[in-house]
């Protein structure tokens, strides 16, 4: 079930996708002080062709290393699907930015590298999803997730993660 949210200009538009409290394991909604939001899905897959980091049949082996870019860039790039509902009496600010990854292989945050959704006001009762994207370390076997719900004195708050999924084949393969 979806519905489309729109709003004026320079705003937010974005398929919305209904929350529930619970949903497939790992998407458990937590309360914000406007709604709620979830991570509904995630994926991973290699930046770069080779057989580093392959396992039996194809699959990759968590946690082992692929090719690093030439850049010092991570090798790695992982998706999370993110749902907000506004629960609120008024609009609220929402950015794929308020999201953020944690490797368990480094101590600092990881922003992300984009997403299919601008910041943008959020209507009061009005929901959003977006795909957001991050580079993480080949060598991270676990992630967590926070949420900078930006009212004041509010702590990031957890996010629980559903299994990452592994995306077969590369990246660089499919984004020049």
């Amino acid at each position: 079930m979806g519905s489309a949210v729109v709003v004026g200009a320079g705003g937010l538009s974005a398929m919305a996708v209904g929350l529930s409290a619970s949903g497939p394991p790992g998407t458990t909604s937590i309360p914000t002080s406007f709604g709620q939001v979830r991570v509904t899905s995630a994926q991973r897959q290699s930046r770069l062709s080779g057989e580093a980091g392959a396992g039996h049949g194809g699959h990759r082996v968590a946690g082992s290393s692929s090719p690093q870019p030439v850049n010092m860039t991570y090798g790695d790039h992982l998706v999370l699907r993110v749902d907000a509902v506004n629960e609120s009496d008024d609009d609220v600010l929402f950015s794929p930015g308020q999201i953020r990854v944690r490797p368990d292989s480094q101590p600092w945050l990881v922003v992300n590298r984009g997403s299919d959704l601008p910041a943008g006001a959020l209507p009061a009762g009005g929901r959003a999803s977006a795909s957001i994207s991050f580079l993480v370390p080949s060598d991270a076997a676990r992630f967590s997730v926070q949420f900078d719900d930006m009212a004041p004195g509010s702590p990031p708050l957890d996010l629980p993660l559903p299994a990452v999924a592994w995306r077969p084949g590369y990246l660089e393969a499919d984004h020049a």
